[in-house]
């Protein structure tokens, strides 16, 4: 996940290095197999109210993003769709969470958005995705740092406040 120069000037005390992100652009998400440690496949969604998000764009912002795979009528979901949302306000400048429903499609998804008042984002993706992290269960977090490698995948509900703060 990091792009590395082929020199760094060295004045004989110190060097300067500076470590920028960089996700895998030139290939389908769809068709990986990403596990911890794995530099994150760049993509674009759209959220429930109709904007495009490029993860890309979104890392160049925050520090953090959490991909939390879920599904409208996942009871643990539910569960833990609040505390997350609490705890995104806390961290809302620094982190960002996209909420991806790989099982009910754009119609299912915004008729759920309507219904509830989360800050973060809420989108339907390709089913394959789920596939792509192994989710065996729902919810499934994936952590993607600022340099766009996968740092966590924790599968199930997180329903309490103390697992999501540092």
């Amino acid at each position: 996940g990091y792009e590395v120069a082929d020199y760094y000037q060295f004045d004989g005390q110190k060097a300067k290095i500076v470590l920028n992100s960089s996700l895998i652009t030139d290939e389908d998400i769809s068709t990986a197999q990403l596990g911890l440690g794995d530099v994150m496949y760049d993509f674009t969604v759209t959220t429930s109210d109709g904007e495009k998000l490029v993860l890309s764009e979104v890392l160049a912002d925050k520090e953090l993003v959490l991909l939390n795979f879920w599904y409208t009528t996942c009871s643990w979901c539910m569960k833990e769709f609040p505390v997350m949302n609490d705890v995104y306000q806390q961290y809302a400048e620094d982190v960002a969470i996209i909420a991806l429903d790989p099982l009910d499609g754009e119609d299912a998804v915004k008729a759920f958005a309507a219904g509830v008042d989360y800050g973060f984002d809420l989108a339907a993706c390709p089913a394959s995705w789920a596939n792509v992290f192994g989710v065996s269960g729902y919810p499934t977090s994936v952590l993607i740092d600022r340099y766009g490698v996968i740092s966590l995948i924790e599968i199930g509900a997180i329903t309490s406040k103390r697992p999501w703060v540092c």
